[in-house]
C-alpha cells in the first residue's frame, strides 16, 4: 500500500441501475480514477486528505460510441 496526501473530487453519475459516485483523485504521482462503492457515502464535492492505494490499474470503458481508457486507483484507505 502507497500512502499519498491528495484530493479526491467525487461526482454523481447518473446510470442504468440509477445514481452512483466516481472520484478522480490527485495527488504528486498522477491523476487517477476511482470507482468504489465506498465513495457512494459522501456528496459531491472536494475533499482533501491522506489516501491508501492498494492497487493502480488500467482500465477502459465504451460509451456514446468511443473508448475510454483511464488509470484506476484501487482504495484501501481514506483520511480526510
Amino acid at each position: 500500500m502507497i500512502k499519498v496526501a491528495g484530493v479526491l473530487h467525487i461526482k454523481i453519475v447518473t446510470g442504468r441501475n440509477g445514481d452512483f459516485r466516481v472520484g478522480r483523485l490527485v495527488t504528486e504521482l498522477g491523476e487517477f480514477a476511482v470507482k468504489d462503492a465506498e465513495l457512494d457515502q459522501y456528496e459531491a464535492g472536494r475533499y482533501e486528505g491522506d489516501f491508501g492505494i492498494s492497487q493502480i490499474s488500467p482500465s477502459y470503458y465504451s460509451t456514446a460510441g468511443r473508448l475510454v481508457v483511464e488509470v484506476r486507483a484501487t482504495l484501501a484507505m481514506i483520511a480526510l
